[in-house]
């Protein structure tokens, strides 16, 4: 009797995209290796949009960076960290900076990083990475144009409803120049575009930049070390125009952050005053008129202005505490100590994410924690 074997089913390409869609980046990642036309399926631009959205809500990770002093050789890690599991995972960066480089998170956008790095001291250059694709691209940083004298600030992030993304640079030498350098990089065009005279009456950027739904933004101040903050600056990549929104003087504390919260960019300002430590959330929003204002969220007690607050997990609040305290062991080594909790603003309860602890070299230096996002793994290219 001949044997004979049943034919695979043929399955519907719409029931092809539903898998995809509700499979994670990594399985997605995988798929895209088998053959050329689901690579050509799932590198289109609506898949990368589709399945963001999809899986976003799903999402609970944290990237960040550890930074060692450059004595240490350049032992500087990324980590991700599930914000529910607490699994860790180190994350090997694609580049060897070697015991004069250094690097930097610029920012992060739907699943790709931004870096900016240097092999040698000040040959600075700007690279943007996808850990699921495992595909990167070097861009030449604007900034080594104009030297030391000149304070750096970036922005990363992509156009809406696109696969295009943007990088943004802006310098100023002295806080009494009139204009502000700026220059942008597109993804579409692999060029550079920059504008000499930009934002006049602009004292002072803090380089912590947040990017949302297609804006960058930024927080301007006065006086010395950003005593006193003055406004959000806005740029929109889509219309490639600059405006401010200013913060009111109620919002004017110690301690200013920008970060997003249910998805707004959000003013998170925390201070010390005769009742306690206080803070307040900002929502950037529009009023009858179409004009953009702040507006206070809410209020909550904390724990310590010495916390440091760096992003939200949904509504819960993620600190840095402590990253510098040394602490005296069991034995007689000095120690410094990063700890990083998740705070729910609601119940007043926290989470410990991660505990840890180095013991110092002979010449004791802080270790540092240079760049903490949320991170989404996505499919999105570079």
């Amino acid at each position: 009797m001949a044997k004979f074997q049943l034919p695979l089913p043929i399955i519907p390409d719409e029931l092809l995209q539903e898998i995809f869609l509700r499979s994670s980046a990594k399985a997605v990642g995988r798929c895209m290796c088998l053959n050329k036309f689901w690579y050509r399926q799932l590198c289109q631009p609506e898949t990368c949009i589709h399945h963001m959205r999809r899986q976003k809500v799903l999402d609970q990770h944290v990237l960040f960076h550890v930074g060692y002093s450059l004595l240490l050789m350049g032992s500087d890690s990324l980590y991700i960290v599930n914000a529910a599991s607490r699994e860790e995972v180190n994350v090997q960066h694609p580049f060897g900076v070697g015991i004069h480089g250094w690097f930097r998170i610029v920012g992060v956008s739907n699943g790709n990083i931004c870096f900016k790095f240097s092999r040698e001291r000040d040959d600075t250059r700007l690279l943007v990475w996808n850990p699921t694709t495992q595909c990167s691209r070097e861009i030449s940083d604007p900034h080594r144009d104009h030297g030391r004298l000149f304070f750096p600030v970036y922005g990363f992030g992509h156009v809406p409803n696109s696969d295009a993304y943007k990088v943004i640079h802006m310098c100023k030498r002295d806080i009494a120049d009139a204009y502000v350098f700026f220059s942008r990089y597109c993804s579409r065009r692999s060029t550079w575009f920059h504008c000499v005279d930009c934002l006049p009456g602009v004292e002072k950027i803090d380089p912590n930049s947040v990017f949302n739904n297609g804006q960058a933004y930024w927080i301007t101040g006065t006086g010395d070390s950003y005593a006193t903050p003055k406004s959000v600056l806005c740029y929109s990549v889509e219309d490639e125009s600059f405006s401010e929104v200013s913060i009111p003087v109620g919002a004017i504390y110690t301690v200013h952050n920008l970060l997003t919260h249910k998805e707004k960019v959000a003013l998170l300002a925390h201070t010390h005053n005769e009742f306690g430590y206080v803070a307040a959330i900002w929502h950037l929003n529009e009023d009858a008129d179409g004009n953009r204002i702040l507006e206070q969220y809410c209020r909550f007690a904390s724990q310590s202005i010495r916390e440091n607050p760096i992003l939200f997990v949904d509504d819960n609040l993620l600190l840095l505490v402590n990253n510098s305290k040394e602490r005296e062991l069991l034995v007689n080594y000095r120690y410094t100590e990063l700890i990083l909790t998740e705070y729910d603003i609601k119940h007043g309860t926290r989470n410990l994410l991660v505990r840890r602890a180095w013991r110092y070299p002979e010449t004791p230096h802080p270790i540092t924690v240079r760049s903490t996002l949320k991170y989404f793994a996505r499919m999105f290219p570079v």
